[in-house]
């Protein structure tokens, strides 16, 4: 091989965009910067999407029409745009993700700011503040506005199924098959009841 030339037996070396982390620290370090960023770039969906509502294009458009053209849940989008409105830059703790605030939005802000300070300082998960928010509503005996009515009622059936007896839950599950079969309509519990005979 002449020298300064390079042959067929070189090594080419590709080095992945962004800086090899040369410690586990250094690539924990990386992981933060990009939580950071993740939850940066949440707040500005859902100020995005209170601009949205504020103008009318949210109106328009829908939460359905926006999840096909972003990608995005419609839930997440209902969501991002729950936490901005409710609180406001001055009121967010930029160490907590949209879903923490999402979570509380439905209690009252003296009650949600401790708590998510709370969810700060302890490094408390999204589903510990729904079961704060859910616990508040058994104690209080509120009824707050649910957001998500589809994802509550499945919830309830999810439950009631749990604490069926086997035999309860067999026949339901002939039922719920009924209901698949056509559609996923509502079930006719004459028409069911004729099935299993």
């Amino acid at each position: 091989m002449v020298e300064g030339h390079c042959g067929v037996n070189a090594i080419t070396t590709i080095i992945p965009a962004g800086t090899p982390a040369t410690t586990q620290e250094e690539w924990i370090e990386r992981g933060r910067t990009l939580a950071d960023q993740r939850r940066e770039v949440d707040w500005a969906l859902g100020d995005w999407m209170a601009e949205g509502k504020e103008a009318g294009y949210l109106t328009q458009s829908g939460f359905d029409f926006l999840s096909e053209n972003l990608g995005l849940a419609p839930k997440r989008l209902k969501d991002a745009l729950k936490a901005a409105t409710t609180f406001p830059p001055a009121l967010r703790d930029r160490t907590l993700s949209v879903d923490h605030y999402a979570a509380v939005a439905s209690l009252p802000q003296d009650e949600a700011l401790p708590l998510l300070k709370r969810a700060s300082t302890d490094h408390l998960p999204v589903n510990a503040l729904r079961e704060h928010v859910t616990q508040r509503r058994y104690e209080t005996g509120q009824n707050f506005a649910d957001e998500d009515t589809d994802s509550t009622l499945c919830t309830l059936i999810v439950r009631a199924w749990n604490r069926a007896t086997p035999e309860a839950r067999e026949s339901a599950f002939e039922h719920f098959k009924l209901a698949a079969t056509q559609g996923f309509t509502i079930i006719d519990e004459d028409e069911a009841s004729d099935v299993e005979e």
